[in-house]
């Protein structure tokens, strides 16, 4: 039976090259004992020399060299053995006892090594030589190392292949209750007799009722894989929805002559996603609005390693926003960030490459006609095999709606764009004929000669637009001439402006300074988007500030209404407003500590989705406003609807208000009647810190994320407090590093001291093993809090 170990403790690591690091004869007391996962690139502090530059977020890179000492215990004759590497950046080599088992090139994709023929009983040694230093080579922050999970996999040697079991939708049928499915398996043979095998699956609900069985014979020579397939019913479905993302688990199991030979366990949800030019994305067949970010692989003060706890927090945050769509932008996520997508609701666009044979200026955000390092260095020889590893190991997840095949590929323009194009989009087809394909292209529309062409827009089965408004008249009409010349074309935002800015900052002043602006630009793209159901919606520019694509002294891009902390800014709220249907949203913008700047007038920002909004500053009244979305004509008489109070056609309200201390009171009201209250009231000094664990389940190895605030003397919350704290972990944990999401603090994520920003501050502290942690913070003034739980 197939027995997966977690492989990620007690590595060494040295970032350095040398041959004979992959035997027995290195000598390790050089090298740091660290658990994977791992990025070296965020052990350093950025430099503004380091060869990454501002695209790679002026990342440390070069070459390291991992080892990992392990035993092998009861090898049997008819067993197979696999390291599962999760992902390595970059081109990377693994060794066993000193032989080389095998590698991967590029940096994003997982793959298994073979080394059955290489352990042996008792003890062994694996080394993995990681290649990252022709920079840069990826937009954008990549990371170094084995920065995702490892696993050592034992099989027989008949066995399910590697990705080898996907489960698809065939079909709902309503008016009988029930589903249909199809499922593939490919199973392996590599033993030296040939072998009559069953493949059997079962169906599981949430609760463990088992709700489908079925199976199938399968005959294999030696050194055969074959694929096998059935189709089973499923009664009174539960369908999985963005809204109700309802999971079954599917067991699978590969057995001769009464014993299990082989056996697969994955989650799988009931469900049809199709794309239409009329009706947009269609879900179970219904229409449903993508309101989509991207987001890149990086996690803020861990890099590239993205730990389940981070995601999950990051994501819970976007789902209370509205969004229910992820785009993986540019490369292939990690397996943790598509299992939250199924068990969230998320719609995923899981995306390939960034390149493909034309290599990008990794700095300046195009085809580089000079020398360039990137993914392209394999594309040639790894396009096949690095997209087959995507979908086939992605296929069982519902929430993986479309693949896209590229970001912003320079062959849009080319001669041979359309034969690369169909070249992967037939391996796509081929692979899974239950999803459709795109390609995000940014230059539809735009001047010669880097305008795509017309032929590779249509050979898409779904077309995607970045940056739909951005050629002369596309400004203001988006999709609309490509709506009247394309009717039958299929029509998604695969990336178009979102709304960041900088967490606090209210000067107005900078390319992301200001405040009252931050939203313009989607706003006139959602009143159409949201208005045509021919749009099946947008991935926005991004969900969560991320690492790279910046100039220095800034280590990022604060481009999404997250930053790189996890921390809400302004602008979530704008996107809580229209997106969060169900739940009642007010919020006021700015901050009310001028200290100075009486009687200078203050624009204030409302983001709300009442009817009306009454602003008072000190208990007076100021002014009445309000907005619809979307406008709707009288349905019964002429004059319906003239008692709403409309008084702009942005998607958020505004005031201009002298500022004078004190206390910024709104009120919402709905029908006429009051919902909903928000308050900005001027404070005190910080005086004391406040620290909330986000967790609700510790036990070893969790990453526990605790988040600090400023507090005056009244408690309230400091939104201008800049404080350097300190960190001390006591107990079985240690801190793994903090961040405040200030792209200009180029600190080490992992010092014990780091400055809050504007009022915050998050900590994150790895559990090592069980018992009680105790976690004190101190500012340079002298506040203090202790937070103390205990992992089980």
């Amino acid at each position: 039976m197939r027995k997966t170990t977690n492989f990620n403790k007690d590595w060494y690591f040295i970032l350095e090259d040398n041959p004979t690091f992959s035997g027995q004869e290195a000598d390790e007391n050089t090298f740091r004992k660290l658990n994977l996962p791992h990025d070296w690139s965020v052990d350093y502090a950025p430099q503004e020399n380091e060869k990454t530059g501002g695209g790679g977020g002026y990342g440390k890179s070069g070459i390291g060299w991992y080892r990992k000492h392990f035993t092998m215990e009861r090898l049997a004759e008819k067993e197979k053995i696999y390291l599962y590497f999760e992902g390595i950046y970059m081109d990377s080599t693994v060794y066993v006892n000193g032989k080389e088992a095998g590698g991967h090139g590029y940096g994003y994709t997982s793959f298994y090594v073979d080394v059955t023929k290489l352990v042996r009983e008792g003890e062994n040694l694996v080394a993995v030589r990681v290649k990252n230093d022709l920079v840069p080579n990826s937009r954008w922050y990549s990371g170094s190392g084995i920065y995702r999970d490892v696993y050592l996999v034992r099989t027989n040697e008949i066995h399910f292949d590697h990705f080898g079991v996907r489960c698809a939708t065939n079909g709902i049928y309503p008016k009988q209750d029930t589903a249909l499915l199809q499922i593939r398996a490919q199973v392996v043979n590599d033993g030296s007799t040939a072998e009559n095998v069953g493949v059997l699956h079962k169906i599981y609900d949430r609760d463990g009722k088992l709700v489908s069985t079925s199976g199938i014979a399968l005959y294999l020579e030696p050194g055969e894989s074959s694929d096998c397939m059935v189709r089973p019913t499923v009664e009174a479905p539960h369908l999985w929805t963005d809204e109700d993302p309802y999971l079954y688990t599917l067991v699978s199991t590969v057995v001769a002559d009464g014993r299990e030979l082989d056996s697969f366990t994955c989650k799988t949800g009931i469900r049809t996603a199709v794309f239409d030019a009329d009706r947009g994305f269609l879900l179970n067949g219904g229409t449903v609005k993508i309101k989509g970010m991207c987001v890149h692989h990086d996690c803020g003060l861990t890099g590239a390693v993205g730990y389940r706890e981070s995601w999950e927090r990051r994501l819970k945050e976007l789902k209370d926003m509205g969004c229910n769509g992820i785009r993986c932008s540019h490369n292939p996520p990690a397996p943790v960030l598509l299992d939250l997508c199924d068990e969230l609701g998320f719609l995923v666009m899981d995306e390939a490459f960034d390149e493909w044979l034309l290599a990008k200026n990794k700095t300046d955000n195009y085809y580089s006609e000079s020398l360039a390092y990137g993914s392209s260095m394999f594309f040639t020889n790894h396009a096949k095999e690095d997209l087959t590893a995507m979908l086939r190991r992605d296929y069982n997840h519902p929430s993986v709606v479309i693949w896209s095949i590229g970001n912003e590929i320079p062959e849009q323009s080319s001669v041979d764009g359309v034969k690369i194009l169909k070249f992967l989009q037939d391996i796509c087809h081929q692979e899974d004929s239950s999803r459709m394909v795109t390609s995000a292209c940014d230059n539809i529309a735009a001047v010669e000669p880097i305008r795509t062409l017309r032929e590779f827009e249509n050979a898409l089965d779904v077309v995607g637009y970045n940056y739909v408004g951005r050629w002369r008249e596309r400004a203001e009409t988006f999709y609309e001439e490509d709506r009247k010349e394309y009717p039958d074309r299929r029509m998604i935002g695969t990336e178009n402006p979102s709304a960041g800015g900088i967490r606090g900052d209210y000067s107005q002043e900078g390319w992301f300074g200001n405040y009252a602006t931050a939203t313009l630009h989607h706003e006139a793209l959602w009143r159409y988007t949201a208005s045509h159901d021919f749009v099946s919606g947008d991935y926005l520019w991004t969900g969560i500030d991320y690492l790279g694509e910046t100039r220095w002294p800034r280590r990022g891009a604060p481009c999404g209404p997250l930053d790189t902390a996890g921390f809400r800014k302004d602008t979530f709220y704008y996107f809580r407003s229209i997106w969060n249907t169900k739940e009642i949203t007010l919020h006021l913008a700015p901050q009310w500590n001028f200290e100075g700047q009486e009687g200078v007038y203050k624009q204030v920002i409302c983001y709300t989705n009442c009817e009306e909004v009454k602003l008072y500053i000190n208990g007076r009244y100021v002014g009445s406003r309000g907005y619809q979305c979307p406008r709707y004509g009288a349905v019964r008489a002429w004059n319906e609807g003239f008692h709403k109070c409309s008084t702009t056609n942005d998607l958020h309200l505004s005031w201009d208000v002298a500022y004078e201390p004190g206390v910024l009171r709104a009120e919402g009201f709905r029908n006429g009647e009051l919902v909903a209250v928000d308050e900005v009231c001027t404070t005190g000094k910080m005086v004391g810190l406040s620290a909330d664990v986000v967790n609700t389940e510790i036990s070893e190895g969790s990453l526990v994320q605790i988040e600090l605030s400023a507090r005056d003397g009244e408690g309230r919350f400091v939104p201008d407090a800049c404080p350097m704290i300190s960190c001390q972990v006591e107990g079985p944990a240690y801190l793994v590093g903090m961040d405040a999401g200030n792209l200009l603090d180029l600190s080490l994520f992992s010092s014990p001291g780091r400055r809050m920003f504007n009022g915050l501050l998050l900590a994150a502290v790895m559990v090592e093993g069980k018992g009680e942690v105790r976690v004190t913070f101190a500012s340079e003034d002298g506040a203090a809090e202790t937070v103390t739980f205990r992992a089980e």
